[in-house]
């Protein structure tokens, strides 16, 4: 019952907290409020990318000391029942890397998709503006300027599909990190996996928030992708607890498991990689900072491991009759 809380809890956690998080910039701006207090110097930025970067720490340490040895378990379960066959090869590294590769090649296809658009829509505005120039010959000017800004505005068709790019690479990823949670197995992988996710998926939502606040895309427009990007985490949860559901048949769904799992942390490993170091990196803020951030998150999951370790061991030596005597 415990472990079926913890995933509830990263439900709300991950769907309702960031819609809140998300939706608090485009209802104050809409309201009047000031971001005054956003726009001072670097360190903001630097702040964000602190945050970012001590998240990917987290999520890196969650995929290889949790969730890899996770799927590796699951792979010697199911070959030792049959019902996955021995190849010989390293199973579960194999479904990580495809992982990886699937989201790496979903997201070049959607760049290409949406700059395919957006260069027919250029081709299309610079042609209506040709005739409009030669037909009018000046007699509206003041309409033909006006439909300039509201092409080359945030507003413009442009904006609106770079931010449906934005929301398609996000909620593809975030889907995986449901996935990820939803088939943990025990109590404190999932707090731990939370935390990973929590850590960075706010501090995202924040600044879309705050981006598409002080932009002239209509709040409607940003609730929807804001909403979007909230809910897919909680879908993917989901997922994650049906393929782990008991009643299912065991060999099947240990079967399912590694190809999930392992796609799930393919996927997060490029989301650590090519998301978050790659992008944070190319920022102007201190590298230094970035680093011992990134090695913060580190750390930090690295001493949570290891308090679970002592717990349980603890736990053990308490239910006994038996104590452990140094080695001297």
């Amino acid at each position: 019952m415990s472990l079926l809380i913890s995933k509830i809890v990263s439900m709300i956690g991950l769907g309702l907290i960031t819609w809140i998080i998300g939706l608090i910039p485009i209802i104050g701006v809409n309201r009047g409020w000031s971001l005054k207090i956003l726009d001072q110097s670097g360190k903001k930025n630097l702040i964000y990318s602190m945050l970012l970067c001590f998240g990917g720490g987290v999520i890196l340490t969650s995929c290889l000391t949790h969730m890899l040895p996770d799927v590796r378990e699951i792979y010697l379960l199911a070959v030792e029942q049959g019902s996955f066959p021995d190849t010989g090869l390293e199973i579960p590294e194999i479904f990580v890397l495809a992982g990886f590769l699937l989201i790496y090649i979903i997201e070049e296809i959607a760049h290409v998709l949406v700059d395919r658009c957006t260069a027919k829509r250029d081709v299309s505005v610079n042609l209506d503006e040709k005739v409009d120039q030669n037909d009018n010959s000046g007699k509206h000017e003041k309409h033909g300027h006006s439909h300039e800004i509201d092409l080359n505005g945030d507003d413009s068709f442009e904006a609106v599909a770079r931010g449906f790019l934005v929301i398609l690479a996000l909620c593809i990823h975030d889907l995986f990190e449901g996935i990820a949670l939803g088939v943990a197995k025990q109590e404190s992988a999932v707090w731990f996996l939370l935390l990973a996710f929590a850590s960075h998926k706010w501090v995202i939502a924040a600044c879309l928030g705050v981006k598409w606040s002080r932009s002239a895309i209509k709040a409607l427009v940003s609730t929807l992708y804001i909403s979007t990007f909230c809910i897919v985490s909680p879908i993917g949860i989901g997922i994650g607890m049906a393929l782990t559901d008991p009643n299912q048949e065991g060999e099947l769904m240990n079967a399912s498991l590694i190809i999930v799992q392992g796609i799930a942390t393919g996927s997060l490993l490029y989301v650590t990689f090519f998301e978050i170091l790659e992008k944070e990196r190319q920022k102007s803020v201190s590298g230094i900072a970035q680093a011992l951030s990134f090695t913060a998150g580190y750390v930090f999951m690295v001493l949570l491991g290891l308090a679970e370790v002592r717990s349980e061991v603890d736990e053990q030596v308490g239910g006994g009759n038996f104590t452990i005597k140094p080695l001297v």
